[in-house]
C-alpha cells in the first residue's frame, strides 16, 4: 500500500512564537491533531512496524550558553 508520509521539523524563535496570536497556535495544533487522527502505523503488528502516528514539539535550548536542558525534557505530544 502507498502512503502520503510527511514530516515537519521547524525551529521558530521563541520570541516569534510567543508573538503569534493564541487562536493561530490553537488552529495549528487542532489541524495537526486532525491529520494525526487519519494516520496509521506502517506495517502494524509486524517486526518492522514504524511509529508513524506521532506529532510532538519541544522548546529547544541549544543556542543558550550553559544550557543543561535536553530537548527530551521539554518534548510534548500533540
Amino acid at each position: 500500500m502507498a502512503y502520503w508520509r510527511g514530516r515537519l521539523d521547524l525551529a521558530i524563535p521563541i520570541k516569534v512564537w510567543d508573538a503569534l496570536p493564541l487562536a493561530r497556535k490553537i488552529a495549528f495544533r487542532d489541524e495537526v491533531k486532525a491529520m494525526k487522527s487519519l494516520a496509521v502505523k506502517i506495517n502494524e503488528g509486524k517486526p518492522n512496524e514504524e511509529m508513524t502516528v506521532r506529532a510532538s514539539y519541544h522548546i529547544c535550548h541549544h543556542d543558550e550558553p550553559g544550557n543543561t536542558i535536553p530537548c527530551s525534557e521539554t518534548e510534548q505530544e500533540i
